[in-house]
This record gives C-alpha cells, sequence and structure tokens, in this order.
C-alpha cells in the first residue's frame, strides 16, 4: 500500500502492441489517495479492447466491456455532440479505422482513452493503479504496465461502485441504461437448448449435461458472473416448483456429477483463487430455509458449470463466447442480449434462448465519476456523463439491444461513517 502523490504514464497503448515512449513526469496532485492491491491482468491478445492514448487523452473512460457493441457509435455521437456545442479541435475521423500517424495520434484525435473490459478488472485497475498485459505468458517475463488515472467508471452491478466507494474512489453512482442475459448458440440452436416442453427445466439440464459445451464467465473478474449465477439458481427453483418427479430427478443426478470440480475443469485446474467449488458447502450452491425444498438439497449455480470438465471459463466473455461458438468450440454460453444482438446484425451465424423474465431478470448499468479524475479532464467528463444520459444517448444504446430505464430505478451516494463503515443511500436521479 503507498500514497500516490505523482501522475506518470509508464506505457501507453496506442494500437495493437505498439507502445509510446515512456514519460515519467512528476507533479503536484489536486488530491490524493491510496492504492493498495495487485495490478489487473489481461492476456496480451486482450489489447483489442484498450482504445486511445492516455498520454494524450483529456477523458479517460472505465467501462463495463460489453458496451463496446455500440460504443463505436456513441463515440461518434458524442464528437458530433462537441462539435455542435462549440468544442474547437474535435477530430470526427477519430473513431474508426483509418491510416494513423504518429503526429495524428498526438492531436485531438487522441482526445480518449477507453477500455472496454469486465469492470471487475477495472475496479482492480482503478484500486492498484495499473494494469498488466500478457502477464500468463511465460516469455513476457516483464509485462506492459500501463497507468491511468480513470475518470469516468461505469458499471453492470452496484456491489463494486459500494467497493470502489469504500475506498474512497466513488461518492455517487446514477443508473443510465438496463440490459439482460441471453444463452447464445449457433444459429440452428445444434444442441436444443430450451427446445423442450417447458424452456426453461429444458435450458436448466442442458447448462449441466455433460455433452454441452459451456462458454462460461471469468466468476473472479468479470462481473456479470453475480447475474448469470442469480439467473442459474432461479432456474433451479422453476424447475424444482414446476418440474416433474423425472425433471427433479435428472436435475439432481446432473447437480451430483458436478459437486466436485471434475478432472480438467476450469475449477480444477484455475490456480491462485480461495473459490469453493464444492456444491455441498458452498451456501450459493444448495438450500436452507427454503418453504418447500429441503436443506442440503444441491443447486444450480455458475460453480456446476465451472465443475464440468468441457465447460471453457473466459477472460473477456464478450470476445471468447462468440468466438468458440462460430467456431464450433462451444455449444452455449451466456452473453448479454446486446452482444447476441450485434452478432446478429453483423450476419455471424448465432441465435439464442432467452430465459423468461422471472429467473433473468433485468441489470441496471450505473455511472460514476471517480476520485482520480484530473481537473483538467472535468469539464469534458461532465459533457461526456451528462451525453451518456441524455435522450438521444440512450437512444444510441436502445438500437443495440440495450433497454431504456423504467422510472423507477435508484441510484446510490456513498460515505463513510465515523467507524469508517461504507453507508450506502438510495436516491431518485
Amino acid at each position: 500500500m503507498f500514497k500516490k502523490t505523482s501522475s506518470g504514464i509508464i506505457a501507453a497503448l496506442i494500437t495493437g502492441l505498439m507502445i509510446m515512449p515512456a514519460s515519467v513526469t512528476a507533479h503536484k496532485k489536486e488530491k490524493s489517495y491510496v492504492l493498495t492491491g495487485n495490478c489487473a491482468q489481461l492476456p496480451a491478445g486482450r489489447t483489442t479492447e484498450f482504445h486511445g492514448n492516455p498520454q494524450t487523452s483529456n477523458l479517460n473512460l472505465a467501462m463495463a466491456g460489453n458496451q463496446w457493441v455500440v460504443f463505436d457509435h456513441f463515440m461518434q455521437a458524442f464528437n458530433e455532440y462537441r462539435d455542435a456545442s462549440g468544442e474547437e479541435h474535435v477530430d470526427l475521423t477519430a473513431i474508426g479505422n483509418q491510416p494513423r500517424t504518429l503526429e495524428g495520434l498526438q492531436q485531438h484525435g487522441a482526445d480518449y482513452f477507453i477500455e472496454l473490459i469486465p469492470p471487475g478488472q477495472e475496479r482492480n485497475q482503478i484500486k492498484s493503479g495499473c494494469m498488466l498485459l500478457g502477464n500468463e505468458d511465460d516469455r513476457n517475463f516483464l509485462p506492459t504496465s500501463i497507468q491511468v488515472d480513470f475518470d469516468v467508471f461505469t458499471s453492470t452491478n452496484f456491489n463494486l461502485m459500494r467497493n470502489l466507494a469504500a475506498s474512497g474512489f466513488v461518492s455517487e453512482a446514477i443508473p443510465y441504461i438496463r440490459n439482460q442475459l441471453t444463452l447464445m448458440t449457433d444459429s440452428a440452436n445444434s444442441s436444443g437448448i430450451g427446445t423442450g416442453a417447458d424452456p426453461t427445466i429444458d435450458a436448466t439440464l442442458d447448462l449441466l449435461d455433460p455433452s454441452v459445451r459451456v462458454s462460461e464467465v471469468d466468476h473472479i473478474n468479470e462481473g456479470v458472473h453475480r447475474g448469470i449465477n442469480a439467473m442459474y439458481q432461479r432456474m433451479d427453483e422453476y424447475t424444482r416448483l414446476n418440474g416433474s418427479a423425472a425433471d427433479v430427478a435428472a436435475l439432481d443426478m446432473l447437480l451430483v456429477a458436478v459437486a466436485a470440480p471434475q478432472p480438467g475443469s476450469p475449477a480444477a485446474t484455475r490456480t491462485g483463487i480461495s473459490t469453493n467449488f464444492d456444491l455441498a458447502t458452498n451456501p450459493a450452491c444448495n438450500y436452507s430455509g427454503h418453504a418447500s425444498i429441503a436443506d442440503g438439497t444441491l443447486r444450480m449455480c455458475e460453480f456446476a458449470v465451472l465443475n464440468k470438465a468441457n465447460t471453457h471459463e473466459t477472460r473477456v466473455h464478450h470476445v471468447e463466447t462468440p468466438e468458440r461458438i462460430l467456431a464450433g468450440e462451444s455449444d452455449v454460453g451466456p452473453v448479454w442480449v446486446s452482444e447476441l444482438q450485434l452478432a446478429v446484425n453483423n450476419g455471424d451465424a448465432v441465435s439464442g434462448y432467452q430465459p423468461i423474465d422471472s429467473v433473468n431478470r433485468p441489470v441496471v448499468y450505473s455511472v460514476a465519476f471517480l476520485a482520480t479524475m484530473s481537473k483538467k479532464h472535468r469539464r469534458l467528463a461532465k459533457k461526456w456523463v451528462n451525453f451518456l444520459r441524455s435522450p438521444e444517448g440512450v437512444q444510441i444504446y436502445v438500437d443495440g439491444g440495450f433497454s431504456a430505464l423504467t422510472g423507477t430505478e435508484q441510484g446510490e451516494r456513498y460515505s463513510l461513517d465515523g467507524d469508517g463503515n461504507l453507508v450506502t443511500e438510495q436516491f431518485t436521479p
């Protein structure tokens, strides 16, 4: 743990694996804060999720990664909004694919640095102050290090916001859009996910079927895993309350088979974590205190799927799951509706089964300013957040498969009490 009193960008990622010359310039900060924990880490192949140059940027965005499906259109629209608002020197060609030069990347076309990765990884990066790329490769004895003072963070769940708030990085989180989960398959749904007489029961049993290969999200660093886990739990409950005796018996048999990690499963092979993969002792994976289901009954959860030998655990699900399904390496995987919609719009040979709302509840995205925001970035950051929440900004998301807020969603304000405990207050934005 150390107190940050200077700002330095060790390395900046421009395109692909091109690295800018190092520039370390100490100067007085407007505020100080404590960084703690190990650097966030991503495979080097995920450099496509980093956009822009943090050495020249005037706005640094840490975006929950599944928003990439609309983000090029959104940033083009924001550039036009800035131009119409009288901003000078806005390069409207900055977003898109065209020839680049070092000089051009140093100009106003590099106003933004954007990360579109799982928000759990971004949370780790914000708290530690650093991101490593390629640390999993033995050849990379000194991984690329990216250090960014982010201005804005968006998340698919308030838990990450509260975690940052407890460390003093966030004081308020405001909802702005909704999304929902679906189960992506190939275009023919070759494995028949959710095609039985009761689609919910059929999909529940399919996900646990040893012949069905699931592309499951990273349960440590991809925040979406919480929503997926809750959906799996509700699918189990639905099956037990609405299925036949044969359905329940089949569910019990499948869960017993994955009650502990199978050899070769993600649960058996992943190291450096303390997750309890034993379904009988993990409270998320068995019943207790239910009105009609016996205590100790095993329950479908994310760890049941991760205990399967043929499951693949992603690091960036919105990239890996579609790629694996198109390559025939996985049969099904939970993704956002917006991610499936993009793939379909692009002509990819994918389809999906969307579980019913009673087991698959919409997720609310929230946005927050960060304590790491520099004073010179504040004006542009506020303008960007205002556009994000505007009718024009929301419509771009809706066109990409997201859903507008209903008007009932609550924001959260954070403070610490005298003992340093987090206090959360809900409010209507």
